[in-house]
């Protein structure tokens, strides 16, 4: 208890024992100390309401009223809270203006949502991409803003990892990409960058390779062609040419399956639709590929395993999953050390659909793993171009699982072994019989 207390304390005893004495001289005690402490009540109500009418007012100074006793302490101390009050406001006002500036300087757009998606707040960019006004709008629900389905579907999904793209409202040629950001008490920001130029610039990337490949396949085909004949002919004049032939035919065979697969790629990435779905016998299939890699590996005698429901089809484009299903069989033929295993399964769970593809082979450093799937990227290139690989593979089996909804899994461990796993949404199984049909 603070000193001021103990005064107030000893202050209202002394008056009280003081009245007491009055009133056994007047020969009326009780009254006389009933008469005193409704004075101090009196006393006590009257500071009480100078203290309101202070705070009411609003003003730190004038803190006469309260001399003395414990209401100075409770006036300085109301004083001292709403000092720092306004401090604290200030820092935070400061704070929100340089946030504001901040925002406002962003070349993307940026917009805060309510926990229903009302739009509370917006920078600049978002009138120049979105057309939305940080004053007209403020409160209406950002789908009567934004109509565009793929937009609403988005929002509606409320999956922050993932974004959408579409077309902006107030320029159909300019495409913009939202993501959603979730912070503070179940509010969201909403960013929005335009990304026309990266578009193109992808789209110019995939017509040149494209059309380069397009153009290799012909002089190349024609030179592997020559190449074969010359192989072929018994002439003596050409017993000394075999050896370089044959390197130079090698060779133009690895290029026309990078030329191959390059294609592949650009019809994948390219193609706005999905290419038409049918019943795939995937246990046929895999048994075609079982043998196109027992011939990859020829002398090397790799034990390759096939265990596949042989009723489990699915909806899907079979030339695509042929590409996807062998570039994983082949790799594990050319990475696994000769008379290794390599096990392929083909199954159903809870899950979906799956293809599992193992090799007890060399193995892939983490580091490489993130990688894989990106374009001729190699973990050893001396070794993937002696063995044929064109770097492409694992790319083109990522944009094929993308098409049909899956996505690819990679686990490996250096010195055992590699297990490439496709998974598949379980609406894509289809029952055999549906295939005579088709």
């Amino acid at each position: 208890m603070s000193p001021s207390w103990w005064s107030l304390l000893r202050r209202q005893a002394l008056i009280l024992l003081g009245a007491a004495w009055v009133g056994w001289l007047a020969d009326h005690p009780l009254a006389a100390l009933l008469l005193a402490a409704l004075g101090c009540l009196a006393w006590q109500m009257w500071k009480l309401r100078q203290l309101d009418r202070w705070l009411r007012e609003g003003r730190d100074a004038g803190l006469e009223p309260f001399g003395g006793l414990m209401w100075a302490d409770i006036g300085a101390h109301v004083a001292r809270l709403r000092r720092q009050s306004r401090k604290r406001k200030r820092k935070l006002s400061r704070l929100l203006k340089q946030f504001q500036q901040a925002a406002a300087a962003l070349p993307d757009a940026a917009v805060v949502l309510s926990e229903d998606d009302r739009m509370l707040w917006c920078n600049g960019a978002a009138h120049t991409l979105l057309g939305l006004s940080p004053h007209r709008d403020v409160g209406l629900p950002i789908t009567h803003l934004l109509r565009h389905p793929g937009f609403v579907a988005f929002l509606s999904q409320r999956r922050c990892r993932d974004g959408v793209e579409f077309p902006a409202p107030v320029d159909d040629d300019v495409l913009l990409s939202a993501r959603i950001v979730p912070y503070g008490k179940k509010q969201r920001l909403l960013l929005v960058a335009d990304i026309s130029r990266i578009r193109q610039l992808e789209q110019i990337r995939r017509d040149f390779v494209a059309n380069v490949s397009h153009e290799l396949r012909t002089p190349l085909t024609v030179i592997s062609g020559y190449l074969e004949t010359l192989l072929d002919s018994e002439s003596p004049a050409l017993a000394a040419w075999r050896q370089p032939l044959s390197g130079m035919q090698q060779q133009s065979r690895r290029m026309l399956h990078i030329v191959e697969d390059l294609l592949m790629l650009a019809r994948l990435e390219t193609q706005r639709e999905r290419s038409p779905r049918k019943p795939v016998a995937v246990p046929a299939l895999l048994a075609d590929i079982a043998g196109d890699a027992i011939a990859l590996s020829g002398e090397q005698g790799h034990q390759i395993e096939i265990g596949a429901d042989s009723a489990l089809w699915m909806l899907g484009c079979e030339k695509e999953l042929r590409s996807a299903f062998s570039n994983l069989a082949f790799n594990a033929v050319r990475h696994t050390p000769a008379e290794g295993r390599i096990q392929i399964r083909w199954f159903a769970d809870a899950g979906g659909l799956h293809l599992v593809v193992e090799d007890n082979g060399e193995g892939i450093a983490p580091q490489h793993i993130p990688r894989l799937t990106e374009r001729f990227y190699r973990v050893n290139r001396d070794r993937s171009r002696g063995s044929g690989g064109t770097g492409l593979g694992l790319s083109i089996v990522k944009h094929v699982l993308n098409n049909h909804g899956g996505q690819l899994r990679i686990a490996s461990e250096l010195g055992v072994g590699s297990v490439f796993t496709c998974d598949f949404p379980g609406e894509l199984r289809v029952e055999p019989h549906r295939r005579a049909g088709v």
